[in-house]
């Protein structure tokens, strides 16, 4: 007969980043946690260059993960601070963004998501009120109006207050819980490739838009870069089944000639969806990050908004707690709902105006985004104000101050170029 073995305040279903940070944060505001994940963060070999599954981490993102002493065990060699963005489509129209406008050392950190994974999981560590379970798996979860009793993987029993699906696009929780889900797949796939440059421009990240889909540059340390590489999905598989000097062939006829000679040294591709949880919390449960929503990679923005959920839900159930309200209760879940739902779907809706925009080649489209483009090059305070909310620095209340759909697009392609290229 099982029996349990031990009750939790919270138990973290997903051990990747936003999971771990969401656990860390908890954990350290004096919450017990348990955290149930299946892998362990990937070990990459040092000397065979970064690893395709990279993160673009904006500068707010790398406050918060300051807070919980998290940041600086990573290797800063590792972490390539970009300090200049650049977007156009036609030259004439091109759009520089730099760190310098706001007082800023940098924009934000290109980095590796199994460094940033392990020194989460090292965190784990010096922290006596976080358990991690792994390799553990959910089998079964039940509520009885108090708390969940949950069955793992081998068999063993655990009770907790709270339950916290972070368990990525296909969430367990998600599923167990009858949550529904909307969304659909887009006609275009994009593949990532890891190049070799020899031209060092390690401190810009910039994109140039086609008729076929964007082209990216996302420099990381050393030489290192990543090209993103948006298209239809015929021919997206197509380049994944080029031998790799052909594909290098392809990537050096394709991409601007500022990129320079580069060395192809392996590539990933994937289709672009879009998926929204129709509920964030239930009694006692909440979704973060992937397992509440999914957003087309254009914009990148997926690790940032799950950090961003972890901060808020961490900030809601401690000021709840210090109020001595029962902070597992649905109607103090429903905050954090209510914060982060809003400026999810608005991301999500303005990143699809974007993608339709930029999706075509009709003339008149064509002449206004890009007399759009210059009217953002030659306005410094929008400038300001694009970059800031591009970079999570001011909330979406700034869209009272700026035309909806120009403000978005202007928002948008400072994002699609500084963020691109998170992978789940």
């Amino acid at each position: 007969m099982n029996t349990i073995k031990v009750f939790y305040d919270v138990v973290v279903v997903g051990g990747g980043m936003v999971g771990s940070t969401l656990a860390l944060s908890l954990a350290q505001s004096g919450f017990q946690v348990l955290v149930v994940e299946l892998i362990s963060p990937l070990l990459v070999e040092e000397n065979k260059g970064p690893h395709l599954r990279v993160s673009a981490i904006s500068c707010t993102s790398v406050r918060l993960l300051q807070r919980i002493n998290v940041w600086s065990r990573i290797d800063a060699y590792f972490c390539a601070p970009y300090r200049r963005l650049e977007t156009w489509e036609l030259q004439s129209s091109a759009v520089v963004f730099d760190a310098a406008s706001l007082n800023l050392p940098e924009l934000g950190f290109m980095v590796e998501n199994w460094r940033l994974q392990q020194a989460l999981w090292q965190g784990f560590a010096d922290c006596d009120a976080l358990t991690l379970c792994c390799p553990a798996s959910l089998t079964t979860m039940c509520y009885d109006g108090r708390s969940w009793l949950l069955t793992l993987g081998d068999g063993s029993l655990v009770k907790s207050r709270l339950l916290v699906g972070a368990d990525g696009s296909n969430s367990q929780v998600r599923r167990q819980a009858w949550i529904t889900v909307s969304g659909w797949q887009y006609r275009q796939s994009c593949i990532l490739l890891s190049v070799e440059t020899e031209i060092c421009q390690q401190d810009t990240t910039w994109q140039v838009f086609t008729p076929s889909g964007p082209r990216a540059f996302i420099p990381l340390y050393d030489h290192w870069a990543s090209l993103v590489w948006y298209d239809n999905a015929a021919r997206i598989r197509q380049l994944q089944k080029f031998p790799r000097l052909v594909l290098e062939q392809e990537v050096q006829a394709t991409f601007p000639q500022r990129l320079g000679k580069i060395k192809l040294k392996g590539c990933v591709s994937f289709p672009l969806t879009r998926l929204h949880a129709c509920d964030y919390v239930r009694p006692g449960l909440v979704l973060v990050g992937d397992a509440a929503h999914t957003i087309n990679p254009l914009a990148g923005q997926g690790a940032n908004l799950g950090f961003r959920d972890a901060e808020v839900l961490t900030k809601v159930l401690i000021a709840a707690r210090v109020r001595g309200e029962r902070w597992d209760a649905l109607s103090v879940l429903k905050r954090y709902e209510y914060d982060r739902r809003g400026d999810n779907l608005l991301m999500q809706m303005g990143i699809d105006l974007f993608y339709i925009a930029f999706s075509n080649d009709h003339p008149p489209l064509k002449l206004l985004r890009n007399l759009g483009l210059r009217l953002v090059q030659r306005n410094e305070w929008l400038k300001k104000q694009v970059l800031k909310y591009a970079l999570g620095l001011c909330s979406s209340v700034v869209l009272a101050l700026l035309p909806t759909n120009l403000f978005f697009s202007l928002s948008l392609h400072v994002m699609s170029i500084s963020n691109l290229i998170f992978i789940k």
